[in-house]
């Protein structure tokens, strides 16, 4: 007689698992216009990667209608800085209210180029831990 045994799958610890994005790379004018952004950078704005960069573009004009600026004072003399280099971050918040995205922009190189300062950017997603209904113990 044949014995019928059911193999019932061993439960899988989950993990959660953290995905590192590209760098966003730009160039900016002193007119904050976009001159250049890498196919990242143009994810993190907005923009459509197959197409041109619209003329005249500014920068702060499109993080500001995505993402909220912190901390408002470090944005204040975008691209310049007075003083140290302040760390300045850019957070998403989806519709939903779900977690968010925590991006860090970073002046990475001021050049003077025929009379003209541009600025090179980078925008990189910061990896941290937020807490969520899901992550905490409620009783």
């Amino acid at each position: 007689m044949d014995k019928l045994t059911a193999e019932f799958p061993t439960a899988r610890k989950q993990t959660t698992a953290s995905v590192k994005l590209p760098t966003g790379r730009l160039l900016i004018d002193d007119a904050d216009e976009i001159l250049y952004a890498n196919t990242q950078a143009r994810h993190f704005l907005g923009l459509l990667t197959d197409e041109m960069l619209p003329r005249g573009q500014k920068f702060l004009q499109l993080v500001r209608a995505a993402y909220q600026c912190s901390p408002p004072l470090a944005w204040m003399d975008w691209p310049r800085h007075s003083g140290s280099n302040p760390s300045r971050y850019l957070i998403y918040t989806p519709p939903n209210g779900q977690g968010h995205l925590l991006l860090k922009v970073e002046i990475a190189e001021h050049i003077r180029l025929e009379g003209k300062d541009i600025w090179a950017i980078t925008i990189k997603s910061v990896e941290s831990k937020f807490a969520t209904a899901v992550s905490q113990l409620t009783i």
